[in-house]
Protein backbone atom coordinates (compact mmCIF):
# COMPACT_ATOMS: atom_id res chain seq x y z
CA UNK A 1 0.00 0.00 0.00
CA UNK A 2 1.13 3.49 -0.75
CA UNK A 3 1.49 5.77 2.24
CA UNK A 4 -0.67 8.90 2.16
CA UNK A 5 1.40 12.08 2.14
CA UNK A 6 -0.08 14.78 4.33
CA UNK A 7 -0.90 18.17 2.88
CA UNK A 8 0.52 21.23 4.62
CA UNK A 9 -2.77 22.00 6.36
CA UNK A 10 -3.14 18.40 7.57
CA UNK A 11 0.42 18.50 8.86
CA UNK A 12 -0.26 21.75 10.72
CA UNK A 13 -3.46 20.31 12.22
CA UNK A 14 -1.63 17.15 13.31
CA UNK A 15 1.19 19.16 14.88
CA UNK A 16 -1.42 21.31 16.61
CA UNK A 17 -2.65 18.21 18.41
CA UNK A 18 0.78 16.96 19.51
CA UNK A 19 2.84 20.13 19.77
CA UNK A 20 0.46 23.07 20.06
CA UNK A 21 2.82 25.03 22.31
CA UNK A 22 5.68 24.76 19.80
CA UNK A 23 3.46 25.65 16.85
CA UNK A 24 2.00 28.82 18.34
CA UNK A 25 5.24 29.67 20.12
CA UNK A 26 7.15 29.55 16.83
CA UNK A 27 4.58 31.61 14.91
CA UNK A 28 4.02 34.31 17.52
CA UNK A 29 7.64 34.67 18.64
CA UNK A 30 8.89 34.85 15.03
CA UNK A 31 6.57 37.78 14.37
CA UNK A 32 7.42 39.51 17.66
CA UNK A 33 11.16 38.94 17.10
CA UNK A 34 10.99 41.26 14.09
CA UNK A 35 10.21 44.08 16.55
CA UNK A 36 12.01 42.80 19.67
CA UNK A 37 15.07 40.78 18.54
CA UNK A 38 15.68 39.11 21.91
CA UNK A 39 12.48 37.12 21.40
CA UNK A 40 14.32 35.44 18.52
CA UNK A 41 15.69 32.94 21.05
CA UNK A 42 12.15 31.65 21.66
CA UNK A 43 11.43 31.52 17.93
CA UNK A 44 14.67 29.62 17.36
CA UNK A 45 13.89 27.03 20.04
CA UNK A 46 10.20 26.63 19.15
CA UNK A 47 10.97 26.33 15.46
CA UNK A 48 13.59 23.69 16.12
CA UNK A 49 11.24 21.70 18.36
CA UNK A 50 8.53 22.03 15.70
CA UNK A 51 10.74 20.10 13.28
CA UNK A 52 10.44 17.04 15.51
CA UNK A 53 6.64 17.22 15.53
CA UNK A 54 5.90 17.88 11.85
CA UNK A 55 6.66 15.80 8.76
CA UNK A 56 7.71 18.94 6.91
CA UNK A 57 10.93 19.96 8.62
CA UNK A 58 11.23 23.15 6.55
CA UNK A 59 8.20 24.64 8.31
CA UNK A 60 9.90 24.64 11.70
CA UNK A 61 13.25 25.64 10.22
CA UNK A 62 11.56 28.65 8.60
CA UNK A 63 10.52 30.07 11.97
CA UNK A 64 13.84 29.12 13.54
CA UNK A 65 15.65 30.98 10.74
CA UNK A 66 13.59 34.12 11.32
CA UNK A 67 14.45 34.04 15.03
CA UNK A 68 18.13 33.36 14.35
CA UNK A 69 18.36 36.13 11.76
CA UNK A 70 16.72 38.63 14.09
CA UNK A 71 19.00 37.68 16.97
CA UNK A 72 22.11 37.75 14.76
CA UNK A 73 21.28 41.20 13.39
CA UNK A 74 20.82 42.50 16.94
CA UNK A 75 24.23 41.14 17.98
CA UNK A 76 25.91 42.60 14.88
CA UNK A 77 24.26 45.95 15.57
CA UNK A 78 25.50 45.94 19.17
CA UNK A 79 29.04 45.08 18.06
CA UNK A 80 29.05 47.83 15.44
CA UNK A 81 27.68 50.27 17.99
CA UNK A 82 30.39 49.33 20.47
CA UNK A 83 33.14 49.66 17.85
CA UNK A 84 31.89 53.08 16.84
CA UNK A 85 30.86 52.25 13.27
CA UNK A 86 27.31 53.36 13.98
CA UNK A 87 25.92 55.86 16.45
CA UNK A 88 22.52 56.90 17.69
Amino acid sequence: MAEHALTLMEDIEQSGKTGMMYLWGAIISAIVSLLIPVVGIVALYSGYRLTTVMERRWFGFFFAAIGLASLTLMIVELVLLELGYISF
